[in-house]
């Protein structure tokens, strides 16, 4: 493992563990790591951590791989990994199973399937929701994502149709008191904003076929937000319980939500990563069903 960082002026005469903390996301613990088993270089140099640096100088922090205790990834028949490096995975996540366990015996969730090594997601998706999730490798790959804006959007099918093609959702959400699951849009929540994209509809079934983007990452945010504006999401029994279910909530199954595409910089190399996840055979067969097209 390698990170590089070229000082600024800002950080002249600081000491080099404070600049990689604050410049690069490096943890404590790494940093302590890269002190005790790894090699910091200055200008091509063996430097010290606690000593200070000048604006312009390159520091090139390096832990040894095999220190770094790089989890094992199995392939899973029922996993499609969409992209992998060094320092993060991104796979296609099926419904009908959790992103992390809750426990230790539950040996059927995604990342238990995928390592018997730790694994940091990044971003969780609900049991019954399908798509993309993003994994980092080690501690450091998951701080430095975690502390970058990511673009995430979502396929979702919906009873009803949205007011107009395009629009944008702002409705706080908080736990709602009576539940340990679910969440409620209530003034006193937070903040919580969605931008919706109306892609396809068929008006015998009053149902749209709508993309989404979360510029939030609140929980339930997408289930709520269909909710508030009279068009909960096909399959939704959670917050769809007003209603007996009607066929194609039968057909369907569970919600109807997919994470299908996700953009965020590399937390190493800086280059943009943008991944797309096909929606799975089950939403296909629903699509289908209601001849929309994803376009």
């Amino acid at each position: 493992m390698e990170i590089t960082y070229c000082v600024s002026e800002e950080d002249h005469q600081q000491r080099a563990v404070d600049v990689l903390i604050r410049r690069t996301g490096m943890s404590r613990m790494l940093s302590k790591k890269v002190r005790l088993y790894g090699t910091l270089l200055c200008n091509g140099k063996p430097h010290r951590m606690i000593d200070p640096v000048q604006g312009g100088d390159v520091l090139i922090a390096r832990y040894p791989s095999s220190n770094l205790e790089k989890p094992l990834i199995k392939h899973h028949e029922m996993i499609d990994i969409l992209y992998q490096d060094d320092w993060l995975l991104v796979t296609a996540k099926p419904p009908g199973i959790v992103t992390h366990p809750s426990r230790k015996q539950d040996l059927n969730a995604l990342t238990s399937l995928l390592s018997p090594d730790i694994l940091h997601p990044i971003n969780r998706l609900d049991r019954d929701t399908s798509g993309i999730v993003l994994i980092g490798l080690n501690g450091h790959t998951h701080h430095m994502i975690s502390q970058q804006q990511t673009q995430k959007f979502y396929l979702a099918i919906l009873h009803g149709r949205l007011p107009f093609n395009t629009g944008l959702i702002n409705a706080p959400i908080r736990r709602d008191p009576s539940s340990l699951i679910r969440r409620e849009i209530h003034p006193d929540g937070v903040q919580a904003r969605t931008i919706w994209r109306t892609i396809d509809y068929n008006d015998q079934k009053d149902v749209s076929l709508v993309k989404f983007q979360l510029l939030t990452g609140r929980t339930h945010q997408l289930r709520l937000h269909s909710m508030a504006c009279g068009c909960p999401i096909v399959g939704d029994t959670l917050y769809h319980r007003d209603r007996l279910p009607d066929e194609l909530d039968l057909l369907a199954g569970r919600q109807m939500l997919h994470a299908s595409q996700l953009c965020f910089q590399h937390p190493i190399t800086g280059l943009p990563i943008n991944v797309t996840a096909p929606v799975p055979p089950d939403m296909q067969t629903v699509l289908d069903y209601l001849d929309l097209k994803i376009v």
